[in-house]
């Protein structure tokens, strides 16, 4: 009976021992139409789309088949579906080899002969190529024969089988991006200006916004009068009814603050600065003789605040804020624009 163990513990070691994963040459290829359907998993973490590969397998049983563990480059996701007779393995289509491994089979690594794409579906075969000859049996079986029979330990030779790291999914640096928007705005004034707003970002950034009507005339200020109310300024056209019909409106503002990620391409933009909204009129002062004299009781300027959306569609930028200057003058504003860099 310890002959009989003795021999079978020595050839199931053998066998475990000399067991290797190959994936079988020129396997590699893309199938037409198959393509990546399931909707849950069509892109990583990053918004990189996936590619499919569907990984056959020969002298492996279903149990060795959901024990497989898959692995890439530094920067590449793994998602995987356990099928009957394959696994389907959805990974970042940059990717540059994968590696294939099992506590039992040891572990091989295949590099991709070329580029995949996104979205598509390629397929590979992977077996198990692990055999003794039966001469190679037989010599072992002799050898051992002979230990026990001369009451000797029999001298078993122990192959250490290769530490498979546990996966890990690995960490991955959010790609810095930059984007710039053309902006149209218009205010509770009925004023329109326009403007460009610049930013850069990881999941968290920063932007500057810079919005103007381009109306940079000097008033002068000896003939301007600031923040009369409405009803000083009905009183003095009603007292004046002659006056030029001049009117100048002054939009300007610069406002910087945060940008940050809430969910897949929407991004929430805070911030704050500075704002000059006013409106002006020329009217004539028979009282004074004055001609070029300007009052307004629309003016605001001091803080300027901003909260907006933005989504990213491919590289295409789309931007809705709001906009105050004091919390008194609001200000609509629509941007379009592009993204630079690694998505």
């Amino acid at each position: 009976m310890k002959k009989i163990t003795a021999i079978l513990s020595f050839l199931l070691l053998s066998l475990g021992a000399m067991a290797q994963l190959e994936v079988k040459p020129d396997s590699f290829k893309e199938v037409a139409g198959f393509v990546n359907i399931n909707l849950d998993i069509q892109s990583d973490d990053n918004d990189v789309p996936y590619a499919v590969i569907k990984v056959k397998t020969e002298n492996i049983n279903d149990k060795q088949r959901r024990e497989l563990l898959f692995e890439g480059d530094a920067a590449t996701f793994i998602e995987c579906e356990y099928k009957i007779g394959e696994v389907w393995v959805y990974l970042t289509y940059k990717a540059t080899y994968l590696k294939i491994s099992h506590r039992d089979l040891s572990s091989t690594e295949f590099w991709f002969p070329f580029d995949m794409e996104p979205k598509k579906g390629y397929e590979l075969t992977l077996t198990n190529n692990a055999k003794l000859s039966e001469e190679e049996i037989l010599e072992r079986m002799k050898k051992l024969e002979e230990a026990i029979q001369n009451q000797q330990e029999p001298q078993i030779v122990y192959v250490e089988e290769p530490v498979t790291p546990t996966p890990q999914k690995p960490t991955h640096k959010t790609p810095l991006n930059t984007f710039i928007t053309l902006n149209l705005s218009n205010n509770t004034e009925s004023e329109a200006a326009f403007g460009v707003t610049v930013g850069i970002k990881r999941k968290v950034g920063v932007f500057i916004s810079f919005m103007s009507n381009f109306n940079f005339t000097d008033l002068g200020e000896e003939d301007k009068w600031d923040h009369i109310n409405s009803t000083s300024m009905q009183a003095l056209l009603d007292n004046n009814p002659t006056y030029a019909s001049k009117r100048q409106y002054v939009s300007m503002s610069v406002i910087g603050g945060v940008v940050f990620k809430v969910a897949g391409p929407i991004d929430i933009k805070i911030g704050g600065g500075y704002g000059n909204n006013s409106l002006w009129m020329n009217i004539y002062d028979s009282y004074n003789s004055r001609t070029d004299f300007w009052i307004s009781d629309h003016s605001s300027y001091g803080f300027g605040g901003l909260a907006g959306i933005q989504a990213h569609l491919g590289r295409f930028v789309v931007a809705l804020d709001g906009a105050t200057t004091n919390f008194k003058i609001f200000e609509g504003r629509m941007g379009i624009g592009y993204m630079f860099g690694k998505k």
